[in-house]
């Protein structure tokens, strides 16, 4: 047992005490009342005991700002997310599609808040002029390239991310890169919006090479323009997998820790922060991060195959 659930059944157990005692000692009335209040704080301590956590106020009860305010009243929510064209055969390129988790996150927002969804792929580089801008209502596309502590001028974030936040390293199983020292100076592969890229250069002095996307960036990786590819770890457990990535070996370094795939809003809306926060909670909570998580594995895993079967990146 946890701690924080030993304290909750040490409170529980306190509390059935006291109301034992003081209920044998009431008038009938008083005992009325007590059982009255006890059975309205029976759910609280029911998820306390069982989760350690008191439970979290609905999305719907919880009061929004003027950015998610102004999309509820406009009946739609308007979402910047990273797109990029699937892999297709040599000289017919499809056009660019949102990328999948993205997707599902501004999809589960927009639900929540109860508006329409429109999504708006992003250029690389302009994310921020379009939130600043007034384009999007959020954005929704990964980290920012080596963030820093605090978010750019007129740009915001809530606490909490929607990405998993931990990946590792892998590279050609006989080549010249057998651990992390071995990529000072070299180029790694890594998706746009990865949240990698601080890590790789600070921790291993690496040239970080990104990609429009993981299957653009696994797919350079394979033709061999990089040393090494920086992806989530399921993802590369997942490829691994695979029989002609038996070439291929994890390094054995730590994890990499990702600067957080966070959600993004203009500054100074302080509720529609916390609004998004809460909503994050809710979501590691209910599994809903977590399965569109492993369905980016599957999505990713699907396009790697079309590689195989002779389609390309363009």
């Amino acid at each position: 047992m946890t701690e924080v659930r030993r304290r909750a059944w040490s409170a529980a157990l306190a509390g059935l005490a006291l109301a034992g005692v003081l209920a044998a000692a009431a008038p009938d009335a008083w005992q009325r009342r007590l059982q009255q209040t006890w059975s309205a704080h029976l759910p609280a301590l029911r998820s306390l005991l069982q989760h350690g956590s008191l439970p979290q106020p609905p999305l719907a009860a919880l009061p929004v700002g003027p950015v998610l305010a102004q999309a509820r009243a406009r009946g739609t929510l308007v979402v910047g997310v990273r797109a990029y064209p699937r892999p297709a055969p040599p000289g017919a390129p499809t056009p660019a599609e949102p990328d999948n988790l993205d997707a599902a996150v501004a999809r589960a927002l927009a639900q929540a808040l109860g508006a329409a969804l429109r999504l708006e792929p992003v250029p690389a580089g302009a994310e921020d002029d379009a939130l600043r801008a007034g384009r999007i209502d959020l954005l929704v596309a990964g980290a920012r390239d080596a963030a820093p502590t605090q978010p750019p001028p007129g740009v915001a974030q809530p606490a909490g991310r929607y990405g998993v936040g931990e990946g590792r390293l892998l590279a050609l199983r006989r080549g010249q890169v057998h651990g992390g020292l071995d990529l000072r100076g070299r180029a790694v592969c890594t998706a746009r919006g990865s949240g990698y890229a601080g890590a790789l250069r600070h921790f291993y002095g690496a040239q970080v090479q990104p990609y429009p996307s993981a299957v653009h960036a696994v797919s350079a990786f394979m033709a061999g323009e990089c040393a090494a590819l920086a992806e989530d770890t399921d993802v590369l457990e997942r490829l691994q997998q695979q029989p002609e990535w038996r070439f291929y070996a994890l390094l054995p370094e730590p994890p990499l820790e990702a600067q957080p795939a966070a959600i993004r809003l203009p500054a100074g809306d302080a509720a529609s922060r916390g609004w998004l926060a809460a909503a994050l909670r809710q979501w590691h909570a209910d599994g809903t991060l977590a399965r569109a998580q492993a369905a980016r594995v599957g999505n990713l895993s699907l396009e790697v195959t079309m590689l195989k079967d002779g389609l390309i990146c363009h």
